[in-house]
């Protein structure tokens, strides 16, 4: 959706389900970390978009994003990597696959402790990462993204040697302490959200909307 009423119903549907996951406090403080990023799309797009109001079609791309980091905020904060490898095993998805995907969401929080590490290192050793113009701060970032990928190929060969030292995928008759089942809370989650999606379709397919232009 690019109409900043449906993406305003979209985003006041997730912050309750925010803040039943008790995760609202985390998604205030990651949507702070991204206030320049948002402050930078939309006076981005509001000064080089073609569009006839450039700057309604700004807010709609900031109001998108939200929505969609919201969403991911939701799941990432409430499912844990287990939970989600299981889920996946029992919607018959291979478990390599389902393995690979509890890996990755197990390695994000390990990689940005990394990243934070290296950041103090390259501060201790002198590098100005938040002074100077945009170029150079673009430029101070290449003695980070460098030993990153240095440190995250080592250890992605480190769990590689594990995991074959370990047997992995040699047996595949798999058992399990637990299985996943639905909740009531999951299912009132499901036809929230469910309810949430036909709503916005048909407020944005057959109510005409109000007039949300802004001069500029």
């Amino acid at each position: 959706f690019l109409d900043i009423f449906p993406l305003l119903i979209i985003i006041a549907v997730l912050i309750p389900l925010m803040a039943a996951a008790k995760s609202l406090r985390r998604w205030l403080r990651s949507m702070k970390g991204l206030s320049v990023l948002l402050i930078f799309i939309l006076v981005f797009n509001t000064l080089l978009s073609t569009y006839p109001n450039p700057l309604n079609y700004s807010i709609a791309l900031v109001l998108r994003l939200i929505a969609l980091m919201t969403s991911f905020s939701i799941f990432f904060l409430t499912v844990h990597p287990d939970e989600l490898s299981q889920a996946l095993i029992q919607m018959r998805v291979r478990f390599e696959f389902a393995f690979a995907m509890s890996m990755a969401m197990r390695y994000v929080p390990t990689l940005g402790q990394e990243a934070y590490a290296i950041m103090d290192t390259q501060r201790a050793r002198g590098v100005e990462l938040d002074k100077g113009s945009l170029l150079t701060r673009i430029r101070n970032i290449v003695p980070i993204i460098v030993p990153l990928i240095i440190v995250s190929i080592r250890r992605a060969l480190s769990i590689a040697e594990s995991m074959e030292s370990r047997g992995f995928g040699a047996s595949k008759n798999r058992t399990y302490m637990e299985r996943l089942s639905f909740q009531k809370r999951d299912w009132g989650v499901c036809i929230l959200s469910l309810i949430a999606l036909v709503l916005v379709i048909y407020i944005r397919l057959y109510i005409p909307l109000p007039d949300w232009s802004i001069p500029f």
